[in-house]
């Protein structure tokens, strides 16, 4: 069965009795499939070591895992599923010669009228980085956040560490919609600098 609206092709899945628009049922299709394929990459590597008796190996890739699941976890609650589902999937089936890393300092959970500010600056200067950045090299984009719930504050770290980019890090950076921005290195290299999103919180009567 189905109907149409908002000018797209609307096929009615039971999923908590609600509507879903059949692009949306494609994307989940499509992340279960990427999803799949990453488990089945780890558990080969798992079970190759297994059969070479690396134990060793074996027990550090489990470990390895572990680690990475928790963060993914800390990012999936941090109230912004948008920032959280694009920084999930942004290296699946990806060829791009940028890889983003992120890492969670703390739990927390931060407004989700936040969410799309700050996914919109993060996706700009992502955009920008990869850009700029060689091919031939391996470039990696460190996302460090720290949630500091008294203070009502969203702490990020960006580290690159790669080629050399073909523009400065200052004019990848610039953004005049974006937040301040504090630099702890630059260099065409590499580059560390820091920002912050802050909340109004809401005090309880």
């Amino acid at each position: 069965m189905y109907s149409e609206g908002f000018g797209i092709l609307m096929y009615k899945i039971t999923v908590n009795d609600r509507w879903m628009p059949m692009k949306d049922a494609i994307r989940s299709i499509e992340l279960l499939q990427h999803s799949r394929h990453d488990w089945m990459n780890r558990l080969q590597v798992i079970k190759g070591n297994l059969e070479l008796a690396n134990i060793d190996r074996a027990k550090e890739v489990i470990e390895e895992i572990i680690i990475e699941v928790r963060q993914e976890a800390q990012l999936s609650s941090l109230g912004v599923p948008r920032l959280s589902e694009w920084l999930l999937t942004y290296n699946w089936g990806r060829s791009a010669p940028l890889t983003v890393k992120y890492e969670l300092l703390s739990e927390g959970k931060i407004p989700g009228q936040l969410d799309e500010p700050i996914f919109a600056w993060l996706k700009r200067i992502v955009d920008k980085i990869e850009k700029s950045v060689p091919v031939e090299v391996n470039n990696e984009l460190y996302l460090i956040f720290h949630v500091d719930q008294e203070q009502s504050v969203l702490q990020l770290t960006l580290e690159y560490e790669g080629g050399s980019l073909a523009c400065s890090p200052k004019e990848l950076l610039a953004d005049a919609d974006g937040p301040a921005v504090k630099w702890a290195e630059a260099s065409k290299n590499s580059f560390a600098v820091k920002t912050s999103f802050k909340w109004c919180a809401v005090k309880q009567d």
